[in-house]
């Protein structure tokens, strides 16, 4: 009777550390949140006038992308990506490890202008003009593509490694085209949206981390200041994540800083 009831004592024992245990690994995970907002009065979209001058694009209004913000200075298309090597991968990222990613030449533009595509994905360069267009991605690490795309089409490209810094894609049919591609290995790489937010989930939590801040328009985003921190002149912050939400505030660029 004694040894039945220490057996069933030693099983609960184990089923209720189980339980906790799965509790501690789903609290090892925590979410960076920002905000990049303009300190200056934001520019306004200028035209482009190579554009206007193509007979197949002058029917779009394309701007010059490379500073892009809101009313209210939301800034868009600011790079906010992990660089400490070999982090540990949520399994929420599982799922996404094997997704296709669409690039799409459309109205003479690349949409969307920036992205993250991880190796093991697919980028689909696609093709939604009427007529053809080429989309020219010479990256560091990875094979250089260069491939017409023919109007409808669509073109699969993979990467094997990642990139330290985001990649051009230009078009040669079209010149002013331009967009940017960061290629990751880990799932940890973000581009703030039009309302000038970000959101990285489940980052591994309890470790120091180190942040890469970077825009297409000045490179490293330097000595910008937030919520419990700043970036140094090389545009990297380090902080340990604490699980759930870890929030940066609202993060002032100042319009000098994005003109090298």
């Amino acid at each position: 009777m004694f040894h039945r009831l220490m057996k069933s004592s030693i099983v609960a024992a184990i089923a209720v550390g189980s339980i906790a245990s799965g509790f501690a690994t789903a609290e090892e995970w925590g979410t960076l949140t920002g905000k990049f907002v303009l300190s200056d009065k934001p520019p306004a979209p200028a035209p482009l006038a190579a554009a206007k001058a193509d007979a197949g694009c002058a029917k779009h209004t394309v701007v010059d992308e490379r500073v892009t913000a809101g009313e209210k200075g939301e800034l868009a298309n600011v790079f906010v990506y992990l660089r400490t090597k070999k982090p540990a991968i949520a399994p929420s990222y599982k799922e996404s490890e094997k997704a296709t990613i669409v690039l799409d030449n459309k109205e003479c533009r690349f949409e969307p202008h920036c992205l993250v595509c991880r190796v093991g994905q697919t980028l689909s360069v696609t093709n939604s003009d009427p007529f053809g267009h080429n989309s020219n991605i010479q990256p560091f690490k990875n094979k250089p593509v260069n491939p017409i795309i023919p109007a409808g089409g669509a073109v699969p490209v993979e990467f094997t490694d990642e990139e330290t810094l985001p990649t051009k894609v230009g078009c040669n049919i079209h010149s002013w085209m331009g967009g940017w591609i960061l290629i990751r290995k880990d799932p940890y790489g973000t581009v703030s949206g039009k309302n000038g937010a970000f959101t990285i989930k489940d980052l591994p939590a309890g470790k120091e981390l180190e942040f890469q801040l970077w825009h297409e328009s000045s490179g490293n985003l330097k000595n910008l200041t937030f919520k419990g921190g700043k970036a140094d002149a090389k545009g990297r912050f380090k902080m340990t994540i604490k699980p759930g939400e870890n929030d940066l505030g609202e993060i002032k660029v100042p319009l000098a800083a994005l003109n090298k």
